[in-house]
């Protein structure tokens, strides 16, 4: 029986509850649940639009179709109730209307079923005795997932030693058993990202916002990758939102169900969430702690565009928009991947990727067109979204800062794992530190933008004394 507390102090704990959704397999929901949608092609300068064919079809990418504006990114999400029960066999507890779940020192009244995941469920909970509110995920009392369960526990007992609002994790209290199912009790957070973006009707963010979340999370992964763990499951529903109207930007990673040891990491594993997973998952290579940064530099893509970079509907769809923009990995890459054959064919000494056509005669699975941005390279991304009202002296650092944001990206989503960038080297580069602003700092509008944008984490503070030195 698991008991006790994780070694975190929770006078400060937050008393707001994420919207929390599930893991893999529910989070796959808004991934196939793309239909029809605008895209744009985008060859360094040149951009035209027009409509990807729905997914029950062929897609064609140089249709002319006329496109229709109301398109709109959709995302199936669990209904959140009151209390839901859940009536299914496969391990999931009971729940019941104002059920009080007992750890060894604590009471906890289920106030609200939030979510339900691979593993387990959510509940949002009143810690009775106190005015503090928390989430609780109750996982499954199943053979399958018993073992994965007790990494989690694990790696949250790991966790708890750590300054849990330094490094940017969600604060987890306490695990207790409850009729023979574990509890995990976690902090309650704000807002999940998805869920933000989806309120702000999946407008691109500006990249004054995009920064402090991605220093935030890489931060979260620095330490991570010091204590040897993989978080696994990386993307927009797993980074929370602490308080998005006095803390604009300040978020917590969250979710450690996928997580695991480097050094127990098995190759071919099915992990992360399909548009956020990395090359070498795809194509079935043994991996570490990177896949984290590639997952990273997904949802970095994510924030700017407005849509997900790599919407693939199958892993050979995900693979062919990578490569469509990025290039094929190495052939000494492809030649060692378990699962290379799934998507390339050999032929005269080296691999190349199978047409859909192919792809779908082999398997039956149709290619489909979800992007809403098709780019020749990645450097293409930086033309998106620029306004050109802007004055000069706003258009000037605004391109300049577009010219490194992509170059971190590069760095991020780098087809070879060894040469990607590491969390440590990510908070050293000049998109983070913002280097390449300090002559534009004297502009009104950029000095408010970096007092806004440094407000968010004392780690900037510091960046802030070295830019008006």
């Amino acid at each position: 029986m698991y008991s006790g507390s994780w070694l975190c102090d929770d006078s400060n704990s937050s008393i707001y509850c994420p919207n929390k959704k599930s893991r893999l397999d529910n989070s796959m929901k808004r991934e196939n649940c793309s239909s029809s949608t605008q895209h744009t092609h985008v060859h360094h300068h040149h951009i035209h639009h027009h409509l990807v064919l729905d997914e029950q079809t062929s897609s064609n990418s140089d249709s002319n179709t006329n496109t229709n504006n109301n398109k709109k990114r959709k995302h199936c999400e669990t209904t959140s109730s009151n209390i839901k029960t859940n009536n299914s066999n496969d391990g999931d507890y009971q729940l019941v209307q104002n059920e009080v779940l007992y750890s060894m020192t604590n009471s906890y009244e289920v106030l609200e079923y939030l979510g339900r995941g691979t593993f387990g469920q959510v509940v949002k909970c009143w810690k009775k005795g106190t005015n503090e509110v928390v989430a609780i995920k109750i996982l499954k009392n199943h053979p399958s997932y018993a073992r994965q369960g007790q990494i989690e526990v694990s790696i949250l007992s790991r966790l708890g030693q750590e300054n849990a609002d330094q490094f940017n994790l969600v604060r987890a209290y306490e695990v207790f058993t409850h009729k023979n199912h574990t509890c995990l009790v976690f902090e309650m957070l704000e807002q999940n990202l998805y869920d933000y973006l989806k309120q702000q009707k999946f407008s691109p963010l500006p990249l004054k916002s995009i920064r402090p979340i991605i220093q935030q999370v890489s931060v979260a992964l620095a330490k991570l990758k010091q204590l040897g763990l993989i978080h696994a499951d990386t993307k927009p529903e797993n980074i929370m939102l602490l308080d998005p109207q006095r803390q604009p930007f300040k978020v917590k990673l969250i979710d450690f169900g996928s997580a695991s040891p480097v050094e127990k990491a098995i190759q071919s594993t099915y992990l992360q969430s399909r548009y956020y997973r990395a090359i070498e998952i795809l194509l079935g290579l043994p991996f570490n702690e990177s896949i984290d940064m590639w997952s990273l530099g997904c949802v970095m893509a994510e924030l700017f565009l407005g849509w997900p970079l790599y919407p693939g509907s199958s892993e050979y769809d995900q693979i062919r928009y990578i490569s469509q923009t990025q290039g094929l990995p190495s052939q000494a890459i492809l030649q060692q991947g378990q699962k290379t054959s799934r998507f390339f064919y050999f032929n005269n000494y080296q691999w190349k990727l199978k047409t859909p056509e192919q792809y779908e005669r082999e398997t039956g699975i149709k290619s489909k067109e979800a992007r809403k941005f098709i780019f020749k390279n990645i450097d293409d991304i930086q033309h998106i979204h620029l306004k050109n009202d802007l004055q000069n002296n706003q258009l000037q650092p605004e391109k300049l800062d577009r010219i490194f944001f992509v170059d971190l990206l590069k760095k991020m989503i780098h087809l070879d794992q060894n040469k990607r960038i590491t969390p440590d080297q990510a908070l050293q580069h000049p998109f983070i530190t913002m280097d390449h602003l300090v002559d534009y700092a004297n502009s009104p509008k950029y000095l408010f933008i970096l007092l806004l944008f440094f407000s968010t984490s004392i780690y900037f503070i510091l960046v802030l004394d070295k830019v008006f030195k």
